[in-house]
């Protein structure tokens, strides 16, 4: 199933159509012993898309999974809702015509990817699902490197998210580094201190029984980090491997990245409000796990109010020296904050460099330009993740799909 958030996008004639999941039965070889025979395993993996519209990228999405190198069939299950007829099914219909394996599933009254994932989940029969958003390009052995994971003793596997069209603009390479800075370096780091992963919506691997028992709930806006924390409670192991990667494509304007951010920094929240306490009392969980999820869920909501406390406390020392020329600021509390606020940036950079993707390691440049604007592009995000607060107080739960490029650049300029 693809998916890195759930729900509608508004098309041409106001119709609505959301690809959310497409699930992909495998045969895969146990990798228990390299001296065994192959035992053929059944796996699964799913496409979803947020934008109406792409239909090249879709298509190009479900000709690639149907054509990964593996040694078994794949069935592909694509689920998605619309209230109109449109020009992409017939192409969709097509290629079920052609391959046997892949179903398009239209799923009538669903206006959400979680709805749509459960829907898709009914008519699968592998043993793993793997999640990606429509626009994903899972490498050719990813199928394999999961099952080697799912084999043993893991329930999810969170791959590493790679954006492809970094070249487009400066915010797309802004969030290129970004993601290296989560899924290279945050995500592995955290999973190591906390002692288990997150699954983060798109290019994670499932054990579809797990799936089926945790399932998607339409009322969250981040049902993947829902689904993440209700399992983890019930002491289910999620890992995360650096080196499971599929590309994507990142929004390419300010307004794209901003309803995208919202929407998952609302999610968020709603996450806390909901989970804190069943993390908190979850006997699966010891008292180290259980201090990295307050980190990870109330702290992070503080977070953006708390930040702001900096403007009163240095009204009040201005007020208190006379004028902002009476202020003594090599105070040595406030040089260490100020010197570790303002290297924290660059070092997260640093860090995401020394352990990104090839494909991104090689623009330095990229990496630069992160570290001089960094900063700016957090507080930004800080920002909405104020206004999401606000939304979720007010009621305001309004899912917006984030539109990212027309031109995928994994496509031929022929097809698109």
């Amino acid at each position: 199933m693809l998916s890195q958030s759930s729900g509608r996008a508004s098309g041409p004639g106001g119709a609505r159509f959301a690809l959310i999941s497409a699930l992909a039965s495998l045969a895969l070889p146990s990798v228990a012993s390299a001296s065994t025979a192959e035992k053929l395993e059944e796996a699964r993996a799913a496409a979803r898309s947020d934008k109406n519209g792409e239909a090249a990228t879709i298509e190009a999405t479900v000709e690639h999974l149907l054509a990964m190198d593996y040694p078994a069939p794949i069935q592909l299950i694509l689920a998605y809702n619309t209230p109109h007829d449109l020009p992409i099914e017939r192409t969709l219909r097509a290629i079920a015509e052609r391959n046997p394996n892949f179903h398009p599933l239209r799923v009538e009254g669903s206006a959400s990817k979680a709805q749509n994932v459960n829907a898709a989940l009914s008519l699968a029969t592998g043993e793993f699902t793997a999640i990606f958003d429509a626009d994903h390009r899972p490498t050719p052995d990813s199928f394999r490197r999961a099952w080697r994971w799912l084999s043993r003793d893991a329930d999810v596997v969170q791959g590493h998210c790679v954006i492809r069209n970094g070249a487009t603009n400066w915010l797309t390479r802004l969030v290129a580094i970004e993601f290296e800075q989560i899924y290279a370096a945050a995500h592995p780091g955290s999973a190591r201190l906390r002692g288990f992963a997150i699954f983060g919506g798109s290019n994670g691997y499932w054990k579809t029984a797990l799936l089926r028992a945790i399932r998607m709930r339409k009322s969250m806006m981040t049902e993947d980090i829902d689904s993440t924390m209700r399992a983890v409670a019930e002491g289910h192991r999620f890992v995360c491997d650096p080196g499971l990667i599929s590309t994507e494509l990142a929004p390419a304007t300010l307004r794209s990245l901003a309803h995208q951010r919202l929407r998952w920094a609302q999610g968020w929240f709603q996450v806390t409000l909901r989970h804190t306490w069943l993390m908190l009392k979850s006997r699966h969980l010891d008292s180290g796990q259980k201090l990295g999820m307050l980190y990870m869920l109330p702290w992070r909501d503080l977070f953006p109010w708390m930040s702001l406390q900096i403007f009163p406390i240095l009204a009040f020392w201005i007020v208190r020296a006379g004028s902002v020329f009476g202020l003594n600021w090599f105070v040595p509390l406030l040089v260490a904050a100020t010197i570790y606020v303002l290297s924290t940036g660059p070092l997260q950079t640093l860090v995401a460099y020394l352990n990104a993707a090839p494909q991104v390691r090689s623009h330095r440049l990229w990496f630069l330009f992160h570290g001089m604007l960094g900063y700016f592009f957090s507080e930004f995000l800080t920002m909405l993740s104020r206004v999401a607060h606000l939304r979720q107080v007010m009621g305001e739960n309004e899912w917006r799909v984030t539109e990212r490029m027309t031109a995928d650049p994994a496509i031929a300029p022929s097809r698109a």
